[in-house]
């Protein structure tokens, strides 16, 4: 993932506050890549804090689960 979209990514994800909106979020993924490799990258690079990284993967996983 380049830099210019893990930023514009990093910028959604650090609006998502709760498990609903990363649900939200899920829905609309455009499932060309996977939303947890997407997350990582994101923190990887600085855009997003490790712990905010921490709660989308567990959500993600909760809800994947779910499924």
């Amino acid at each position: 993932m380049d830099s210019l979209k893990a930023e514009s990514l990093a910028n959604e994800l650090n609006e998502l506050a709760c498990k609903g909106c990363t649900e939200g979020w899920l829905e609309k993924h455009d499932g060309l890549s996977d939303p947890i490799q997407d997350i990582n990258e994101c923190a990887s690079l600085g855009f997003i804090t490790p712990e905010r990284q921490e709660r989308l993967v567990n959500e993600v996983k909760e809800l994947n689960a779910g499924n």
